[in-house]
């Protein structure tokens, strides 16, 4: 019975360390097998000779990934071992059947909406006939009625000047009265309505005024508010951290090959100054690899540029245990959580 329970035991031991070294193998593979990338890209002198391309593979090329841009178009493909995705390529055969079976539902529409079109030209003609004898019909009763409302509207402003020619003078003085009284209580509710329009502006802008203020008043408490935040020696000490591992880790994914010359220029030397501006700043991590020539007076794009190097995913992993297990920046992370500003 013993020895039944060993072998059992045994069996389950030797299960659960081919699990760990399985589980051991790939976390190695995914920290320590590095992804390469490749970059190429060449420019005549405006954006329709523009050419690029970037491949990235990891695992001996089990995963890769191809982008193309030539011509105003990209194209892409992806593969992961036997699985393939893009378009281009692959897939030739499938597009055939596919327009062949779009040919063939198109002419089955086509043949449908002839015959809808056949049924619907035929009561049309039918619809047609009618309306034609109704309206013969209503031509012939149309006359008779056209004279007698012609003689009723005809008699309506003769009636009304009779009236009017009989009336009292005293009514007609009332109407004549009654009219400028009318004008004056119209003025005055425009003017009161415009008045009230200035007032309710000038409201408005009292308050805007007072909120901006309220505003001003804020910001100048939460200025200080930060001030003291940032001041403090572990907020600072965290920055110092995150900063240095950053630079850190910038180095490790800095290209082995380099070789970028471009001459660039934009309709404003203001733009022109920004992109110089941020190429002086990723100039430090690649070095001398990059030539860049503003051009301030002509909007230009011309060169040539080619990338090469590895990427580990244990750089990032690195980075993060050391900022995770820093003190400095666990309490930082903390009072960023539970900071408010009243």
């Amino acid at each position: 019975m013993l020895h039944i329970l060993i072998l059992i035991l045994k069996i389950i031991g030797i299960i659960i360390a081919v699990i760990l070294g399985i589980l051991l193998l790939l976390i190695a593979i995914f920290l320590f097998v590095p992804v390469h990338y490749e970059v190429q890209g060449r420019c005549d002198g405006d954006l329709d000779s523009l050419k690029g391309k970037v491949q990235v593979t990891w695992l001996l090329q089990l995963v890769r990934a191809d982008i193309l841009y030539m011509n105003g178009k990209m194209k892409w493909r992806l593969r992961f071992a036997w699985i393939k995705r893009g378009n281009t390529g692959a897939g030739k055969k499938q597009k055939e059947v596919q327009t062949l079976q779009k040919q063939a539902e198109i002419s089955e529409i086509e043949e449908e909406e002839k015959t809808e079109i056949s049924e619907i030209e035929e009561e049309e003609k039918s619809n047609h006939e009618k309306s034609i004898t109704e309206t013969d019909k209503i031509e012939k009763n149309e006359p008779e009625k056209f004279t007698e409302k012609s003689e009723e509207n005809l008699a309506t402003p003769q009636t009304i000047r009779q009236k009017s020619a009989h009336a009292p003078e005293s009514e007609k003085w009332k109407t004549e009265k009654e009219i400028p009284e009318k004008e004056k209580s119209v003025d005055r509710e425009k003017n009161g309505s415009f008045y009230q329009r200035i007032l309710s502006w000038i409201q408005k802008i009292k308050c805007t005024f007072g909120k901006l203020c309220d505003k001003i008043k804020a910001l100048s408490g939460k200025k200080e508010k930060l001030e003291e935040f940032l001041r403090d020696e572990v907020h600072k000490g965290a920055y110092h951290k995150c900063k240095k591992e950053l630079f850190r880790l910038m180095k490790h994914l800095k290209p082995k090959k380099a070789d970028v010359k471009i001459i660039y220029g934009f309709d404003d030397p203001y733009h022109t100054g920004q992109a110089l501006a941020v190429f002086g700043v990723l100039y430090p991590f690649v070095g001398g690899c990059i030539s860049v020539t503003p051009d301030f007076g002509h909007q230009v794009l011309k060169g040539s540029a080619y990338l090469k190097g590895k990427i580990y995913l244990w750089h990032f992993v690195q980075s993060g245990w050391k900022l995770i297990w820093n003190r400095n920046v666990r309490q930082t992370y903390r009072d960023i959580r539970n900071f408010k500003i009243k």
